[in-house]
């Protein structure tokens, strides 16, 4: 259904090529394609009716797992790696050839009336509706539909509230209007009776909200989502007004959220946990076709690279829970945030006590990739870069433009065209919001191009071998956090200083594979001063591309920037900390033991006797696995 938006392209319209296709590679090879090694709940095939004996089986392994098979079935198709489509396949074959009379799918232990068991569909129903675009199965749209309309269950509820996505998806395709009276009526239905921070009125009113970060994404998300179908535009406004407040009031310095796990501050402390990732930039992406504003885009491409690849190990077997700008150890032990203080919820593990993560991090890449591209009103958009190639058909044309230059690492952007005989269309490139400007040529010439809106346009009859290079202009941009430090950005990327790290290995009795503590094993207690972080004083460096650059010893680019050593900023050890263990009822409890922490920003009588300046070198944060990214500032 064409509701005069921007459109996602299907699923395997757009392949990685470069770093990218590196990327999803190494994620096949790692957790993606191994992660039942790990054991409960990943060991379990539960959409395909298994169980562990003796056992029913709670909704949250139903939702662990169901992200998995999202993440596995597009990185396959992604990467060519019809073996983890098959795989995925066997869950989404098994629950389509066994939906219930009454249009049920899955187990019946998901039936049960709590707000949360029917929750876990929505996200199963991301990995059906990703096959659908891939492969056109009609059964699928046909079976989402009927699951809504012969089910009649109230989806108003807590998280259940989320099915308005996959209803107004199938809708889209359906046209049953029955679908969109539906999602209308659940949406004023669960405003009506909720009352915690998720609801529309907090969402247009300027309350700070405490709520989990996940379900925060989810659900403001969903007002735009609405809009899409329905062009009211108070669905649009609570969507965007609840994201502008994650802006204002829990954004880090890498381009996530804070959700440890609730919404907390936006201090250099504060960590977000990795499904975040994910459900913070697939909400973004919706945001973006809603409104057309690229802005969003500049967020995806922050968020993914620093923040999200900053959280998983260079060769994806492992993650991190809780992940932070700041995190100068990742041990047993040094959870510094509040939810579950003094545990290992920061290490790289495979597993975590909580198993959402390890399922929801293989989404992140996948769904980046799938939107690098959008259509509106059949013009194609270049909306997130990274190397790639989209492929379109015009009337009776089909058309492929490759994306070749290594973006993030390159300020310049390399488009050509493959065609079989000319075709004429207009392409629009987006021009981040951080670029001074930009300048576009075709086949080495200058060419006019419209820039408006975030976009540039160039409307012509393009030919095999033309080639579009789109010249950006970045600068260093220094900033202030919320607890007086600083951070740099250039471009898309934030800069770290990255701390080498001692590895410790260890292996869960259940897992095959292992678990990972990083301990400091270099200085990174330095501070920063502003007024020296000049572009005199601030080098930039290039190198050409050999090797992962998201691994820190291959990155191609580098910031220089004069630093000062200070005394008594150190690793924070306790021998007693107090640990909450429900957000919801703030429960706390008091733990003995030893613990050791990534410190606060140091207080002024520490940054007064800072040593003298030296030179110090930042990477990438998303190569930075132990780091500091926010510097104390020495005059604040």
């Amino acid at each position: 259904m064409d509701t005069g938006n921007f459109t996602r392209v299907p699923l395997g319209a757009v392949l990685p090529r470069g770093w990218l296709k590196d990327f999803l590679n190494t994620q096949a090879e790692g957790l993606t394609g191994h992660l039942n090694e790990i054991g409960y709940p990943y060991s379990i095939a539960f959409w395909k009716g298994e169980t562990r004996e003796g056992e029913t089986p709670p909704w949250e392994v139903f939702e662990q797992t169901a992200y998995w098979l999202d993440g596995m079935y597009s990185c396959g198709v992604l990467t060519g790696r019809e073996d983890l489509c098959a795989r995925a396949d066997e869950s989404f074959g098994y629950a389509l050839s066994h939906v219930a009379e009454d249009g049920f799918i899955g187990s019946d232990v998901l039936r049960q009336k709590s707000g949360w068991h029917r929750w876990p569909h929505v996200v199963f129903f991301r990995g059906l509706m990703a096959k659908y675009e891939h492969t056109g199965d009609r059964r699928i749209p046909e079976a989402v539909r009927d699951f809504y309309l012969k089910g009649q269950y109230d989806y108003s509820e807590k998280r259940e509230f989320l099915h308005i996505e996959p209803m107004l998806w199938a809708y889209g395709v359906t046209g049953d209007a029955r679908l969109l009276s539906l999602a209308e009526s659940t949406y004023k239905n669960y405003n009506a009776r909720c009352l915690d921070d998720n609801c529309e009125e907090v969402m247009l009113s300027e309350k700070k909200p405490y709520a989990h970060g996940v379900t925060y994404d989810e659900t403001g998300k969903i007002g735009a989502l609405l809009y899409l179908y329905t062009k009211n535009r108070r669905y649009l406004a609570a969507s965007v007004h609840a994201f502008e407040k994650l802006d204002t009031m829990f954004m880090l310095a890498d381009g996530g959220h804070c959700s440890n796990e609730f919404l907390i501050g936006n201090d250099s402390l504060q960590s977000h946990e990795l499904c975040t990732v994910t459900d913070y930039t697939w909400a973004l992406s919706y945001l973006f076709m809603a409104t057309g504003d690229p802005l969003y885009a500049d967020k995806i491409e922050k968020c993914i690279f620093n923040a999200g690849i900053g959280a998983v190990r260079e060769d994806f077997s492992a993650i991190q829970y809780f992940c932070c700008p700041n995190q100068v150890i990742a041990a047993e032990n040094s959870n510094h945030n509040e939810f579950f203080r003094g545990t290992g919820w920061m290490r790289y593990n495979a597993r975590h006590h909580t198993a959402c993560c390890s399922g929801n991090c293989n989404r992140f890449m996948p769904n980046f990739c799938r939107h690098m591209w959008f259509l509106r009103g059949g013009e194609p958009y270049a909306v997130l870069y990274a190397p790639g190639a989209f492929t379109f058909t015009r009337g009776k044309h089909t058309v492929t433009v490759e994306q070749t230059e290594a973006y993030p690492f390159t300020d310049e952007l390399s488009f050509t065209v493959h065609t079989a005989d000319p075709v004429g269309f207009a392409l629009h490139l987006r021009v981040p919001s951080w670029s001074r400007g930009a300048s576009l040529t075709l086949n080495g010439q200058a060419v006019e191009a419209a820039f408006a809106g975030g976009f540039c346009r160039i409307e012509r009859v393009f030919c095999e071998g033309d080639v579009l290079r789109l010249q950006l202009y970045p600068q260093v941009r220094v900033q202030d956090s919320a607890d007086g430090g600083l951070y740099i950005e250039r471009g898309a990327l934030v800069y770290s200083l990255g701390v080498k790290i001692r590895e410790h290995v260890t292996q869960a009795a259940e897992s095959a594979l292992p678990d990972y503590e990083y301990f400091p094993d270099s200085q990174w207690n330095f501070a920063l001063r502003k007024s020296e972080l000049t572009d005199g004083n601030v080098r930039f460096s290039r190198r050409e591309l050999c090797g992962d650059p998201w691994d820190a010893a291959h990155v191609p680019v580098s910031l220089e920037v004069p630093a000062h050593t200070i005394e008594g900023w150190d690793l924070e050890r306790k021998k007693e900390v107090v640990q909450c263990y429900d957000l919801y009822a703030k429960k706390r409890r008091t733990l003995q033991g030893d613990f050791v922490f990534t410190p606060c920003l140091p207080d002024r009588n520490i940054l007064s006797a800072a040593g003298g300046a030296e030179y110090i070198k930042l990477i990438p944060q998303g190569a930075a696995k132990l780091r500091v990214t926010v510097f104390p500032q020495i005059g604040a």
